[in-house]
C-alpha cells in the first residue's frame, strides 16, 4: 500500500541543533538551540570576587569594571598594596608587572602579559612562603594566569592559576582580612576548569568555595549580592548537568537575593536582572509556564536600558535579551521576536570589533539566528551570511569557544547542503562536527551537544548514500549522549525521542522488530517525562504518534492507529498559528486519518485528510524543504477521492501533484523513489478504472523502472518497490515489463539478508518479504518462451540464505594474494560475528550500546566486503565472481544426470528438464498448487499412524473426494469404512505417477532395464517439496504396476547449483574417518544399527559418541564434524516450525542445532547418513529456503545426504544402514574396501528400499527414505 510521508519531529534527527555560545547546547528538547544567557564567572584580579556574566566566558578583562564596588575597591587596595615599611623589598618588579598587565588589557598585547607573569614569578621566588607578601603576589601571579587563559585559552595557564589559588587559600586566613576572596577566586577559576573540561568535581567544589564564601558575606557586607550571583550561576549549571530540581530553585531564590540588595540605582542591577532572566528562560524550558519567560524578557529590558551606550556591558545584555527572544519565537512562532533579536545580536557585534577575544562568541550568535531566518523564510542570503559569519569566529584559532563554532559551522553547511545538494557541504559538516567532539571529551558539559550534532549530519549522509555504518555510528552516538544524562534528568527528553527516532528509522530500512519497539518505548519514557505545559510536548507526542504509526503500518493494528490520531490531535492544538513547524504537524494529522479511512472506510475522515495536507500545503511555499511531502500527500488523498468517486478533476490534480513532488527532487534524492512509486502505482490503477483506455499504464511501467533504479534507497524499499511493479507489471497479462520487474525483485531480496545480521535475523528477514518471488518470476519468463532464463530466475531467487552463508566461504585462492588475504579476514569476521545474538530486548541501554558497537563493526566490515568485490569483479575473468549464476554455468550440473525443475504454482505446476544439452518445459496444468496441497494433507495423515481414527478418515474421505472428481479413471476404490494408511499412499502416488513422473520419463524415453538404472536429480519448490516424488508409481493394478524406481535412481537438490560442488577428496595426509552417533537408551535399535556400521568400517576409523566411553554430546560432535567424510546420526530429529534454524538432532545434552551445524568447516564431508525423524523435511513457510538438517549439511559442506521425509520406524534403521554402507564399502572388484565410494551413495539406498519393501511393510516405512545431493 502506498503510504503517505509523516515526519517524526524528534529534536535533533531532523532539525539539527544551532549552537549559539552563549546556550549549554543540545540540554533542550527542541528542533533548534534555545540561545540564551548562562552567567560565569571569571577572575580578572584579586581584589574581589567577580560577577558571572555569561555562559561562554564572554568576559575576560573586565569584569572587574562589571560588578565592583566602593567598598570592594578599598579592599582590593588594601589586600594589593605591598608594604615596604622596612624597605628591604624591591618592589619595581611588581610595579611594571602590573603596569604592563593595564596595558595588555588596553591593547590586548600578548607580550605584555607574558612579560608581567615572568617578571611576577621572579620577584615570587624571593619572598618567604609565610609572608603577607608571598600571598599576595601569588594571588597577583594566580590572576594574571586566569588572564591569559581567558585571552588564549591555554589549558595549563588555567591549571596554575588553580595551583596558585590552592597555595593563597593555604595562608590566606593569616592576612586576609577578608577570608571570602581567595575562596572566591578559587571557584571562580575551578568554575572557568569546568567549563572547559566538563569535570563535575571542579563545579562541586567551586559551589562548595562559594558557599563558605557567602557565610562569610552576611548582609550588609558589600559583596554579598556578587556571592550570591556566583552561586546561583553554579547550582543553575549544575541543574543543566544534572537535572536537579533543587538546585534551580535555590539559583532562582538566590538570583532574586540578589536583585533584592541591588536597588533601581544600583550601579551592578543591570548584571543580576541578566541572571535572573536567564534562570527563569531556563525554568520555562522546564516547567513551560510562560510567565517565567515574559518576565525574563521584561528583565532583559530593564536590563538594557540600565546600559546605554557606550557602557561596556551592553554587549552582553544585547545578546542576552536576543536570545530571550529567539527563544520565545522558537516557541510560539512569532516573526518579528527573530527579527528583533537579529538586529541586537548585530548591534551587539559591532560593539565587541577586533582584537577582543571574545568576538567569537557574537559572531556565533548572530549566526544562529540568521540560520534561525533561514529555515523559516528560506532566504539564501541569510543561510550564506551565517556560514561566513561562523567561518569568521573560526579565524581566532585556539579560541575557547572554537567547538562552538566549529559546530554552528557544521549546521550552516548541513543545511546549505540540503538546499543545494554538494557533498562537499556535508563532509565538511561532518569534519567540523567531529572536531568538535573530540574538542569536548567526556564529561565536558557541551559533549552531549557535539555527539546530537555530529549524529545529525551522519544521518543527513545516511539518507544521501545509504551506507549503512553512517545510520549505525548515529545510533552509537545517540545512545552515548542518552548514556551522559542521569535517568532522572529533566532533560532526558532529548535524547530519549533523538535515539526513538534513528531506531525507528533503522527499522524501516531492516525491518527489525526489536527496533521498532524499544522506539515506541523510548518515546513513551520521553513523552511521560513532560508536563501538560512543557513548550516541548507536542513534539514528544508527535514523536510516540510517529512510532506507533509505523507500527499501525507494519501491523495493521487498529489500536496504534486510534492511539496515533489521538496524538497529533493533541500535538497540532499545541502548536496553533503561526507557529513555525505548524504545517508538519498538520501533516502528521493528515496522514494519520488517511490511515483510517483506508482502514475503516469512512468517508468524513478522506475529507478531512485532504483539508488539513491542503491547509499544510499552503504553509510551505516553494522554496520550503518540505513542501514534496505535503505535494505527495495530498496526491494520495485525491487518488483515494477519485478511487470512490471517480471525478477528474480529482484525478488529474492527483498526476500533478505526484509529478511536481518528483520534480521537487534530483535523482539523488531519497525521497525520488518514493514519489516515482507512488506515481507509478496511481497510473496503474487508474488504467485498469479506465477499462485500458489511456496510455497511462506505460507511464507507470517507467516510473516503477526509475523508481527501482533510483540511489540511494535501502534494500527494503527497493524490494517493496519492485514488487508493486511485479504486481502490476503481471496482473495485466505479462507487460513486456514484468521480466525486468521479476529480476529487480530477486536482485534485491539478497541485499535484505546482509552479511552483518545473525543468522536467525537473515532468516525472518527472508521470510517476510515472502516466500514464491521466485517460482513467479521463472513462470513469467516460461510464458515470455525464455526458458534459459526461467532456471536463472528460479536458481537466483531460492536458497538465498545459504548462497549468502556459502559466499563467506568461496574459495578465493585464484584472486591476487593481497585481495584474496583481505576478503578472507573479511569473511571470517563475518562469519563469526553472524552467529552471536542480537537480541537486546531485556538489556539495559549501556549494555545495548555494546551491542550496537558490535553491529557497527560488523556493518562497516559489510561495506568492505561488497567494496572488496567490486574490486575483484573489476579484474579480467572475474566479472561474474559470486555473482546469481548463468544459465550456461548451471546447464553443467546435468553433465551427468537430468535435472527436473518443479514449480509450484496456483494456475497449473509448470516442468523444466534440463539436460546437458537443452531444457523442456512440460506444463502440469493437473498439478495446481491447491491440489499439491491436498496431496501433501494426505501424505501427513498417511504417515500419522498405521490406522487413522475417525475423524482423520472423514477428512481423508473429502480431500480423495475432491481429487477424484479431477482424476477421472483412476482405478482407486473407495473403501468404505475406515481407509489404511497404505490405501492413501498409493492415491497420492499414482496421482503423482501420472501427472509429473511419467511425463518426465516418457520425453526422456527412459525404458525398464536392469542396472545400471539413470539418476534424475529432482529439484522441487513449493509444495512438491513435502511430496515423495520418488516413490511414485502405480500400486493398485496387479500386473501393471510399476513405479518410479523401475526406471531411475532418484535424487533430490535444493539447488543446482549445490550439485556443482567439486567431487569430495580425501587429501593423502589425511586418513579417512567416519563419525557415528548413536542414541541407544531411547532407540534400542541403534545399537545394531552401530554393529553393522562396524562390520563395514575399519575401528580405527570410526569417531564414536553415545558409547559408554563418549557420550553423544553437542560440543563434542560438532567439533568431530569437521574431520569426518562420512557422518552416521542415528538419533531423534526435531523440526522446529517457528524457528528452523533452531532444527537439529538430540543428543545427550541438548540439541544440535542447524545454527550450531553452520559454524562448522567441514572440507572432507562426502556423506551425512541420518535415520532421524523428519531430517529432511522443510520450514512450511519458506519451501524454496531448504531449511531442514539434510539440507543445511547439504550445504554445511557434505556432498550427500541421505534422510527421512518424516518420522522412521526404529528397528528399519540397522537393515537400511547395513544395505547402504554394503553398498558404498564394496569396490570395483566386488569386494570390501577400506574406503567407501560415496558417489554410489543413491544406488545404494535405492537397493536398501527395496529390500525393505521386499518384507512387505506398510507404505510409510519405506517411502521416506531419500537422497539429496550429487
Amino acid at each position: 500500500m502506498d503510504y503517505p510521508i509523516i515526519l517524526p519531529t524528534v529534536p535533533f534527527v531532523f532539525s539539527p541543533q544551532h549552537e549559539a555560545p552563549s546556550s549549554s547546547e543540545g540540554s533542550y528538547p527542541s528542533d533548534r538551540t534555545e540561545a540564551r544567557t548562562e552567567i560565569f564567572s571569571a577572575t580578572t584580579s584579586t581584589t574581589t570576587a567577580s560577577e558571572p556574566l555569561h555562559a561562554d566566558n564572554m568576559v575576560a578583562n573586565q569584569v572587574e569594571a562589571m560588578d565592583a564596588e566602593g567598598s570592594d575597591e578599598e579592599t582590593d587596595d588594601e589586600e594589593m598594596d605591598i608594604d615596604d615599611e622596612d624597605g628591604s623589598e624591591d618592589l619595581s618588579g611588581f610595579e611594571l608587572a602590573g603596569y604592563l598587565i593595564e596595558q595588555f588589557e588596553e591593547s590586548g598585547t600578548i607580550d605584555d602579559l607574558d612579560q608581567a607573569i615572568k617578571l611576577m614569578r621572579e620577584g615570587v621566588e624571593g619572598l618567604p612562603d609565610d609572608s603577607e607578601m608571598y600571598v599576595a603576589a601569588m594571588d597577583g601571579l594566580s590572576s594574571a594566569y586566569s588572564t591569559r587563559f581567558e585571552a588564549f585559552g591555554q589549558q595549563s595557564d588555567l591549571d596554575e592559576a588553580i595551583l596558585l589559588g590552592r597555595e593563597v587559600l593555604k595562608f590566606a586566613s593569616l592576612f586576609h582580612r577578608d577570608g571570602s576572596t581567595p575562596l572566591n577566586n578559587l571557584a571562580d577559576n575551578l568554575w572557568t576548569r569546568f567549563e572547559q573540561s566538563g569535570h563535575i568535581r571542579d563545579l562541586d567544589e567551586a559551589i562548595s568555595l562559594s558557599k563558605q564564601a557567602l557565610q562569610l558575606q552576611p548582609s550588609p557586607h558589600p559583596d554579598r549580592p556578587v556571592s550570591l550571583g556566583n552561586l546561583a550561576t553554579r547550582l543553575w549549571t549544575r541543574f543543566e548537568r544534572l537535572g536537579e530540581e533543587s538546585d534551580l530553585d535555590e539559583a532562582t531564590s538566590l538570583s532574586r537575593d540578589a536583585l533584592s540588595l541591588r536597588p533601581p540605582l544600583h550601579p551592578n542591577r543591570a548584571i543580576s536582572l541578566t541572571r535572573l532572566a536567564s534562570i527563569l528562560a531556563t525554568r520555562f524550558k522546564q516547567h513551560g509556564v510562560r510567565n517565567d519567560l515574559e518576565e525574563a524578557i521584561s528583565l532583559e529590558k530593564d536590563s538594557l536600558e540600565l546600559l546605554p551606550p557606550p557602557h561596556p556591558l551592553r554587549s552582553i545584555s544585547l545578546t542576552n535579551l536576543a536570545n530571550s527572544l529567539w527563544t520565545r519565537f522558537d516557541q510560539f512562532g512569532v516573526q518579528g521576536d527573530l527579527i528583533e533579536a537579529i538586529l541586537l545580536h548585530r548591534e551587539a557585534l559591532k560593539l565587541r570589533p577586533l582584537p577582543l577575544p571574545d568576538r567569537p562568541i557574537y559572531l556565533n550568535n548572530l549566526a544562529n539566528c540568521l540560520q534561525s531566518k533561514f529555515e523559516q523564510l528560506g532566504q539564501e542570503n541569510d543561510l550564506e551570511e551565517a556560514i561566513l559569519l561562523s567561518r569568521e569566529a573560526l579565524e581566532f584559532g585556539s579560541s575557547p569557544h572554537r567547538s562552538t563554532s566549529l559546530s554552528n559551522l557544521a549546521r550552516g553547511l548541513e543545511a546549505q547542503f540540503q538546499r543545494k545538494s554538494q557533498q562537499t557541504d556535508l563532509e565538511e559538516s561532518i569534519t567540523s562536527d567531529r572536531e568538535a567532539l573530540h574538542l569536548r571529551p567526556f564529561p565536558h558539559p557541551e559533549r552531549f551537544g557535539s555527539l546530537n550534532n555530529l549524529a545529525s549530519g551522519l544521518h543527513a549522509r545516511f539518507q544521501q548514500t545509504g551506507q549503512q555504518s553512517d545510520l549505525d555510528e548515529v545510533v552509537l552516538l545517540y545512545r552515548e549522549a542518552l548514556n551522559i544524562l542521569s535517568p532522572t534528568h529533566s532533560l532526558l527528553t532529548a535524547p530519549l525521542s533523538n535515539l526513538a527516532a534513528t531506531l525507528q528509522i533503522r527499522f524501516e530500512q531492516l525491518g527489525q522488530r526489536d527496533d521498532l519497539e524499544e522506539a515506541i518505548s523510548l518515546n513513551r519514557k520521553s513523552l511521560e517525562l513532560l508536563s501538560l505545559s512543557h513548550p516541548e510536548r507536542a513534539l514528544s507526542l508527535s514523536n510516540l504518534a510517529s512510532s506507533l504509526w509505523t507500527r499501525f503500518v507494519e501491523l495493521g493494528h487498529q489500536t496504534d492507529l486510534e492511539e496515533t490520531i489521538s496524538l497529533y490531535r493533541e500535538a497540532l492544538k499545541l502548536r496553533p498559528s503561526p507557529h513555525p513547524d505548524q504545517s508538519m504537524y498538520l501533516n502528521n494529522l493528515a496522514s494519520a486519518l488517511w490511515g483510517r479511512f483506508e482502514k475503516l472506510g469512512q468517508q468524513p475522515d478522506l475529507e478531512e485528510s485532504i483539508l488539513l495536507n491542503r491547509e499544510a500545503l499552503e504553509l510551505r511555499p516553494l522554496p520550503h524543504p518540505l513542501r514534496s511531502e505535503s505535494l505527495g500527500n495530498l496526491a494520495k488523498s485525491l487518488w483515494d477521492r477519485y478511487e470512490q468517486n471517480p471525478q477528474q478533476t480529482d484525478l488529474e490534480e492527483c498526476l500533478s501533484l505526484s509529478r511536481a513532488a518528483i520534480e521537487l527532487h534530483p535523482a539523488s534524492h531519497p525521497l525520488r523513489a518514493r514519489f516515482l512509486d507512488a506515481l507509478g502505482d496511481r497510473l496503474a490503477r487508474a488504467h485498469l478504472l479506465m477499462e485500458n483506455k489511456s496510455d497511462y499504464l506505460e507511464q507507470a511501467m517507467l516510473a516503477f523502472a526509475a523508481a527501482v533504479q533510483c540511489d540511494p534507497q535501502p534494500a527494503r524499499q527497493r524490494l517493496l518497490i519492485a514488487k508493486r511493479w511485479v504486481a502490476h507489471a503481471s496482473i495485466r497479462n505479462n507487460h513486456a515489463s514484468a521480466l525486468d520487474a521479476y529480476s529487480a525483485t530477486l536482485q534485491f531480496l539478497p541485499q535484505l539478508a546482509a552479511f552483518s545480521t545473525d543468522i536467525r535475523s537473515r532468516q525472518e528477514v527472508l521470510e517476510a518479504a515472502g516466500d514464491g518471488m521466485a517460482r513467479a518470476a521463472s513462470i513469467c519468463a516460461i510464458q515470455a518462451r525464455d526458458l534459459p532464463k526461467a532456471v536463472e530466475l528460479l536458481e537466483a531467487g531460492r536458497a538465498i540464505f545459504w548462497s549468502q552463508a556459502l559466499a563467506l566461504r568461496s574459495p578465493l585462492d585464484e584472486l591476487p594474494e593481497d585481495l584474496a588475504d583481505r576478503m578472507r579476514g573479511i569473511a571470517t569476521a563475518l562469519e563469526k560475528g553472524s552467529h552471536r545474538d542480537m537480541s537486546t530486548k531485556m538489556l539495559d541501554n549501556r549494555k545495548k550500546l555494546t551491542v550496537e558497537q558490535e553491529t557497527a563493526r560488523l556493518n562497516r566490515l559489510n561495506e568492505e566486503w561488497l567494496k572488496a568485490l567490486d574490486e575483484v569483479r573489476d579484474l579480467e575473468g572475474f566479472e561474474d565472481f559470486l555473482r546469481p549464476r548463468s544459465f550456461s554455468s548451471l546447464q553443467v550440473a546435468a553433465a551427468k544426470h537430468p535435472v527436473i525443475l518443479l514449480i509450484d504454482h496456483p494456475a497449473g505446476s509448470h516442468c523444466l528438464v534440463l539436460t546437458a544439452t537443452l531444457v523442456h518445459h512440460t506444463q502440469l496444468p493437473t498439478l495446481a498448487t491447491a491440489k499439491l496441497q491436498k496431496l501433501v494433507g494426505l501424505v501427513r495423515l498417511a504417515v500419522s499412524q498405521t490406522t487413522p481414527s475417525r475423524d482423520l478418515t472423514k477428512e481423508t474421505e473429502k480431500e480423495v473426494e475432491f481429487l477424484r472428481d479431477e482424476e477421472r479413471g483412476m482405478r482407486y476404490e473407495k473403501i468404505n469404512g475406515l481407509q489404511s494408511s497404505d490405501d492413501i499412499f498409493k492415491f497420492v502416488l499414482e496421482i503423482l505417477w501420472n501427472n509429473l513422473v511419467k511425463p518426465v520419463i516418457d520425453f526422456l524415453d527412459i525404458k525398464k532395464q536392469d542396472e545400471p538404472l539413470p539418476t534424475l536429480q529432482w529439484c522441487p519448490t513449493g509444495d512438491f517439496t513435502f511430496l515423495p516424488i520418488h516413490s511414485a508409481g502405480l500400486y493398485n493394478h496387479g500386473s501393471d504396476n510399476e513405479c518410479a524406481s523401475d526406471y531411475f535412481v532418484s535424487s533430490y537438490t535444493p539447488t543446482i547449483a549445490s550439485l556443482l560442488k567439486p567431487t569430495t577428496s580425501i587429501p593423502p595426509a589425511i586418513s579417512f574417518k567416519m563419525l557415528v552417533v548413536i542414541q541407544s537408551k531411547e532407540l534400542p535399535s541403534t545399537k545394531k544399527e552401530l554393529a553393522v556400521i562396524e562390520k563395514h568400517a575399519s575401528s580405527d576409523t570410526l569417531l564414536k559418541f553415545g558409547v559408554p566411553e563418549t557420550p553423544a554430546t553437542v560440543e563434542g560432535v560438532a567439533s568431530g564434524l569437521s574431520t569426518a567424510s562420512i557422518v552416521h546420526f542415528a538419533c531423534h530429529g526435531k523440526q522446529d516450525k517457528l524457528e528452523p534454524l533452531k532444527s537439529g538432532l538430540k543428543l545427550e545434552d541438548g540439541l544440535l542445532q542447524i545454527s550450531r551445524i553452520m559454524k562448522e568447516s567441514i572440507p572432507h564431508g562426502s556423506l551425512a547418513f541420518l535415520c532421524a525423524c523428519e531430517t529432511v523435511m522443510g520450514d512450511e513457510n519458506m519451501p524454496d529456503e531448504a531449511m531442514s538438517l539434510g539440507a543445511s549439511l547439504l550445504f554445511a559442506g557434505f556432498r550427500s545426504v541421505i534422510g527421512t521425509m518424516w518420522e522412521m520406524t526404529d528397528e528399519d534403521g540397522p537393515m537400511v544402514a547395513d544395505a547402504v554402507y554394503e553398498e558404498i564399502f564394496k569396490g570395483v572388484d566386488g569386494k570390501a574396501t577400506r574406503e567407501p565410494d560415496t558417489t554410489k551413495s543413491a544406488q545404494a539406498l535405492q537397493i536398501a528400499v527395496q529390500i525393505l519393501r521386499s518384507r512387505n511393510i506398510e507404505f510409510r516405512r519405506w517411502v521416506p527414505f531419500i537422497h539429496l545431493g550429487g
